[in-house]
């Protein structure tokens, strides 16, 4: 078996991983999996693999590249509207987070300043659901109608100046009992599944507009979940309560190899979704096979690609950690990074907000500080998640992507003389090299990475099916992404991006690039809106809400783009490439990483 083969096996068989063992040479392992309390990859998985080859299902459509005309003709294409096993999954997962890892005595916590309490997110998913469900079925609001008003949106306030605030619902003088949300929540639950048995009894016939009400409702909470879940690693440790037992094994491993990517661009590639327009399609019947997209990324937009060259993984926990311990014994600052306000960088600036400083005795427990009073580094940090604080010296946790603010990843770039990618290059490597490698099984050679664009290579493996990577790379669906992607809770933490090559193999050999999976990644591009950019009708605020005053572009903005997804992002995000995630540069919760890049000779 492969390192990948375990994983592909238990996605496959809905089973999450919990422990491993490895002997000291790295050739042989030991894997212990569970059923685990919730996951959304199994719900969504169309078919079983191919193989335990994770790239099997995506060389077998590569193979056969001619017969795929859309995206819509692909097997492993979600349905338009998720089915109810879909819906039922994220329930579960939902449920998992609100009701077991948070105990019911800290639902009033408010662990991050910038958001509500957990109970305001309890109230907040099923009103957005019933506020749609209810404009689909063309009916009133499920009682109490109360709870849309108090419910219906968040707070996301300007980090600089908290007053700077988008328009939410107003805050009860008392938030309503627990039991009666749940109660609420149930209902609307029911409500959904009605419309979804409604739905499946008509033939799938409906229009447009109702149907994009329930694919919003269910995005909405799958991306709220990993919003909750950024809140939850932010609490005391202690309080937190662990969904399963998991082991991380120790670091026995040496660091992978540093590995580039070249792309020799020179043409146009189109961001955003090409299938979607809320405005032309609303009362029309929905289409067979459609493709939703969020209001940002319509419509579709073109990007001129200079050549680039662009690491194969993201930055790792203990990269960045050296990097810190260079940088808090130097004198030097990192240039032309600030805050705010012309604010120059310090060493407590960029201590991620992801990590938590371990004693340093035999206990190796969380502490309150993460740097010192001298201003030092702790001697070893542990990284959170839901089960536990693993250390990123002595733990595999050493070689998970680092989750850090955008001012943090920048920090690191220019430090190294590098750059974040801009969201056109980003998303033009992932995909591109998605498809080369299903066509290609051994890219991942030093040779052919160092000297070879993958770009141009994929043209070349492209002349024989007569076809043109722009005919499938410019898909809103990415069906080329590895089926051992680490999304939708297929596993409880991040896992190593890359594994070592043990000694006997081939040295010429590097691990695969990993673009989808563990973390998101920042990328260089403000959130600004494509040209032609009309707000939807049915959520006027998602993203309008956020793009940076015109008059402010060409400055440092407020929101950037991130790209890819996280181990807790819903495999239909993660998927669909077109989807345009952002946050605030100085944001330092979210589950976010980034990768080098920088210009080709």
């Amino acid at each position: 078996y492969s390192s990948s083969a375990p994983e592909v096996l238990a996605q496959a068989a809905g089973l999450t991983f919990s422990a491993r063992w490895t002997d000291f040479r790295g050739y042989y392992t030991l894997n212990l999996f569970r059923k685990p309390q919730a996951t959304m990859v199994h719900a969504v998985r169309m078919a079983p693999p191919i193989s335990l080859d994770k790239w099997s299902m995506q060389a077998a459509n590569a193979q056969n590249l001619r017969n795929l005309l859309s995206v819509s003709t692909a097997p492993e294409q979600f349905p338009s509207i998720p089915g109810i096993d879909e819906w039922k999954a994220l329930w579960a997962t939902w449920d998992m987070l609100t009701l077991r890892v948070i105990r019911r005595d800290k639902l009033l916590v408010r662990p991050i300043d910038l958001r509500h309490p957990f109970i305001f997110y309890l109230g907040h998913i099923p009103a957005f659901a019933d506020i749609h469900t209810a404009a689909a079925d063309s009916a009133p609001l499920s009682e109490p109608a109360i709870f849309a008003q108090w419910f219906e949106r968040g707070i996301d306030p300007n980090m600089d100046d908290p007053a700077i605030c988008h328009s939410h619902s107003e805050v009860p003088s008392e938030w309503p009992p627990v039991d009666e949300i749940i109660a609420y929540r149930n209902r609307v639950r029911a409500r959904i599944s009605k419309w979804l048995d409604s739905y499946l009894k008509s033939g799938c016939r409906v229009t447009y507009a109702s149907a994009r009400h329930i694919w919003m409702a269910f995005e909405h909470e799958a991306m709220h979940i990993e919003t909750l879940l950024y809140m939850i690693l932010q609490m005391d440790p202690g309080d937190i309560c662990a969904p399963s037992i998991c082991t991380i094994p120790p670091i026995i491993l040496t660091r992978p190899r540093e590995a580039w990517l070249n792309f020799a661009g020179g043409h146009d590639i189109v961001l955003g979704n090409i299938s979607d327009n809320e405005l032309q399609l609303n009362t029309r019947p929905l289409p067979s096979g459609h493709i939703f997209g969020w209001d940002n990324e319509c419509p579709p937009t073109s990007v001129t690609i200079k050549p680039f060259r662009i690491r194969t993984q993201p930055i790792t926990n203990i990269e960045y950690f050296d990097f810190l311990s260079e940088f808090g014994t130097s004198d030097n600052c990192v240039p032309n990074v600030n805050i705010s306000n012309n604010t120059a960088v310090g060493l407590q600036d960029l201590v991620p907000k992801s990590w938590i400083a371990l004693a340093n005795d035999a206990t190796h427990a969380p502490t309150a500080t993460d740097v010192s009073e001298h201003g030092s580094l702790a001697a070893d940090y542990g990284v959170r998640t839901v089960v536990g604080t693993p250390s990123i010296k002595n733990t595999e946790a050493s070689l998970w992507p680092v989750a850090v603010n955008k001012i943090q990843a920048e920090a690191y770039a220019k430090w190294h003389g590098k750059r974040l990618p801009a969201e056109a290059e980003w998303t033009h490597a992932a995909r591109t090299y998605h498809l080369a490698h299903a066509l290609d099984a051994d890219l991942s050679s030093i040779a052919d990475l160092g000297t070879t664009a993958i770009d141009t290579h994929l043209d070349k493996l492209l002349t024989s099916q007569e076809t043109t990577a722009k005919n499938h790379t410019h898909c809103p669906f990415d069906i080329f992404i590895p089926g051992d992607a680490n999304v939708g809770f297929a596993h409880l933490h991040p896992v190593p991006i890359a594994r070592t090559v043990p000694a006997k193999t081939d040295v010429d050999k590097v691990s695969d690039a990993t673009f989808v999976g563990n973390t998101w990644e920042w990328t260089a591009t403000p959130f600004h809106p494509f040209d032609g950019f009309i707000a939807s009708p049915m959520y006027p605020g998602y993203s309008a809400d956020f793009f940076d005053p015109p008059e402010t572009y060409g400055h440092d903005s407020t929101h950037y783009v991130v790209k890819g997804g996280s181990y807790a992002t819903h495999p239909r995000i993660a998927q669909r490439q077109s989807f345009r995630n952002w946050y605030q540069r100085g944001y330092p919760y979210v589950l976010a990483s980034f990768r080098l890049c920088e210009d080709a000779d």
